[in-house]
């Protein structure tokens, strides 16, 4: 894979991956851990990933839209509550303006849609990294 490289500043990267599709789910976990990145949780619905979001402090968070209960646009606010710098990634089924503008209030750092490119979605995971890391600096 042709993967953006690491930005300085970034040795070890903490993702959760929350997504209800179970198959997808576990084929993101294993895309990221294969690249060297640290999983540090997965979960299937909003709820179980605010609680682990504040348990085990992703850097990046690759989470679904549409799930059961409570859509990942939800739960990013509310993990973004308990932690300002953390970032998002979010996949989606559906090409809709209406969904950029509600993910960019946010304060979703990228919308994707499913079944882009591996490279990509790895790439955006960095580069929320990357962002949240100046975010950080930024602050103290």
């Amino acid at each position: 894979m042709n993967v953006v490289k690491r930005p300085a500043g970034i040795a070890s990267l903490r993702v959760m991956v929350v997504d209800d599709d179970h198959a997808l789910r576990d084929a993101l976990c294993g895309l990221l851990t294969d690249e060297g990145f640290e999983v540090v949780g997965d979960a299937a619905d909003g709820t179980t990933a605010i609680s682990l979001a504040r348990d085990r402090d992703p850097d990046v968070v690759l989470v679904d839209y549409r799930m059961p209960g409570m859509d990942g646009l939800e739960a990013v606010s509310h993990m973004k509550t308990q932690a300002p710098n953390l970032q998002a990634v979010m996949l989606t089924a559906y090409e809709d303006e209406t969904l950029h503008l509600e993910a960019e209030r946010a304060e979703v750092y990228c919308l994707l849609v499913k079944g882009c490119p591996p490279d990509l979605i790895l790439d955006m995971v960095l580069r929320a990294a990357a962002y949240k890391r100046e975010l950080e600096t930024r602050r103290t």
